[in-house]
């Protein structure tokens, strides 16, 4: 139950990294696409202030008798390219209602003033509305203009929130992340410890008979050239030893003979402990026996 609970969990958690890492790849474009469209906005308020400037030099020099019909075709090509866009500007167009609104009402006023500057020329300035009309113009340029920067602020504030929730799908990512990252820990360091008991001999730490058994049931446990010993030890007097001073001593007096084997390893040579009793047998595999009597040393106790 235990396991399938934890099996579940786990999938869970996967598949919440899942989500979370598709939502911030959504977010991230989103924020690029916002970005983008700022950094085209601002070039919008710049060239509206622009129009409101430029168009006030105009009235002033055509009043003064100088002609300026260069200057009257940027201010069109300014105008156009607020309201629809231009490559040629950079500008992008703005999806508002009401700036765009603004901008007919704009682009339809800056008509009337170009009329009116060709009678200024004609009669002079003195004889037309060029002063009135001019200063209207430039109300409504101060119109679109804010407009513009409303616009601007409104994506500005869409970017900071879309930023703050980029920051909780992280912090949402990154916990998950290390959930499944304990996860993965403890079940790593379970298995060993499991791989520990199932291999293992508890009482000196050797390979147990499970071991051996693994290894020798592979095809070719050992190469055809290398020599083999099997090694069969009884210790003398266990019995007694439980007996008489009990099955702690009897433990310590079998880890005692399994370290001094392990302090003699021929190479290469791997010893397995096998239980009966505690421990009665070692199997050693492959090992390279000498040739003259070896001695392990005395058990002490």
């Amino acid at each position: 139950m235990n396991t399938s609970v934890a099996k579940k969990a786990s999938q869970a958690v996967r598949l919440l990294m899942m989500v979370l890492t598709a939502v911030l790849i959504f977010f991230f474009i989103n924020v690029m696409l916002l970005v983008s469209d700022i950094q085209g906005t601002a070039r919008v308020v710049n060239y509206a202030g622009l129009v409101r400037g430029t168009t006030q030099r105009i009235v002033k020099l055509e009043d003064a008798g100088q002609p300026q019909d260069d200057l009257l075709k940027a201010v069109d090509s300014y105008i156009n390219g607020l309201r629809y866009g231009s490559d040629d500007l950079n500008l992008v167009r703005l999806d508002d209602d009401e700036y765009q609104t603004k901008m007919t009402e704009l682009a339809n006023y800056f008509d009337k003033l170009c009329a009116e500057i060709i009678r200024v020329r004609e009669v002079g300035y003195e004889n037309t509305d060029i002063i009135s009309m001019s200063e209207e113009f430039f109300g409504i340029c101060d119109d679109a203009t804010r407009l513009a920067e409303d616009y601007s602020q409104e994506k500005a504030s869409a970017l900071n929130y879309l930023e703050g929730l980029v920051i909780i799908d992280i912090v949402g990512l990154v916990t998950t992340f290390a959930v499944e990252l304990v996860r993965a820990v403890r079940t790593a360091a379970l298995n060993r410890e499991l791989q520990s008991k199932v291999y293992l001999d508890e009482a000196t730490g050797l390979p147990n008979k499970n071991k051996c058994e693994e290894i020798l049931g592979q095809e070719h446990p050992v190469s055809a050239e290398a020599p083999v010993a099997l090694c069969v030890f009884d210790l003398n007097n266990l019995h007694t030893v439980n007996n008489r001073f009990g099955h702690e001593k009897g433990d310590e007096y079998i880890r005692s003979f399994a370290q001094q084997l392990g302090a003699w390893r021929p190479r290469p040579a791997l010893w397995a402990a096998t239980a009966a009793m505690s421990l009665s047998r070692c199997c050693g595999m492959p090992i390279e026996l000498p040739w003259s009597p070896v001695s392990l040393g005395s058990v002490r106790m």
